[in-house]
């Protein structure tokens, strides 16, 4: 059995939103898949990040205030972190989690926060949150996503991950999250790998097959009827 381990990253600072159902759906997707997953606490953000012993690092959202304090922590490894993505290494943040990633945020008061670069993507903090129902369309795959959002900022990227058919995504202009080679962001929860386990086994699959050069073939057809009613739903929302 081929073994996978996910880094769950700083679960302590980065857990809004229920979305470490996420981490519980990774694991579940890679057994449907037949390999066995681990999930690995990377709890200190001042910590030294175990690049060579994780396949797949998983920012949940957070409060954007914690954006700064988490830049500076990792300052020292930015590099380290650019090399991992470089290298085919596979990170996905959802939610605010990706601000982290982009280039810049501009706070309410007027301050700036320094992003590590990885994303083209600028943020700005909204006013008031904004809450609905997200159906997206992926840019690389043309397959969809379907959730929900809670926007705490409006996104602007020239590479969105896709584009909406339902919600606001990014900013309300039909871009969706952004990527940068497997470095996914989503403003899709829900939580994001419980509603779309067939993207947790897509994301599952591209890491076994860059570490094993191996493919794992196994549908999820139990889960395509409850997306397929996802749909529906939000196609009378509109």
């Amino acid at each position: 059995m081929h073994k996978l381990t996910i880094g769950w990253m700083y679960p302590d600072l980065l857990n809004l939103h229920g979305e470490r159902g996420s981490v519980q759906a990774l694991v579940r997707a890679a057994e449907n898949l037949g390999l066995e997953a681990q999930v690995r606490r990377v709890e200190e953000p001042e910590g030294e990040i175990p690049l060579d012993e994780l396949d797949l690092l998983l920012y949940l959202p957070g409060e954007i205030r914690t954006l700064a304090m988490l830049r500076e922590a990792l300052r020292p490894q930015e590099e380290k972190l650019k090399q991992y993505v470089e290298q085919g290494g596979t990170v996905v943040a959802i939610g605010t989690a990706g601000l982290l990633f982009g280039k810049e945020t501009l706070r309410r008061d007027g301050s700036r926060v320094e992003g590590l670069g990885l994303l083209d993507l600028t943020a700005a903090e909204r006013e008031l949150v904004w809450g609905d129902d997200l159906h997206v369309l992926l840019t690389d795959t043309k397959q969809e996503l379907v959730g929900c959002q809670i926007s705490m900022a409006d996104v602007e990227t020239p590479t969105p991950l896709g584009r909406t058919l339902y919600g606001r995504g990014n900013n309300g202009a039909g871009a969706e999250g952004a990527r940068y080679r497997n470095l996914i962001y989503t403003n899709c929860l829900g939580p994001l790998f419980v509603k779309n386990p067939w993207f947790a086994e897509a994301i599952l699959k591209d890491i076994v097959l860059h570490k094993l050069g191996v493919e794992q073939k196994r549908p999820n057809a139990l889960a395509d009827k409850s997306f397929d009613t996802t749909v529906r739903f939000i196609e009378t929302k509109k």
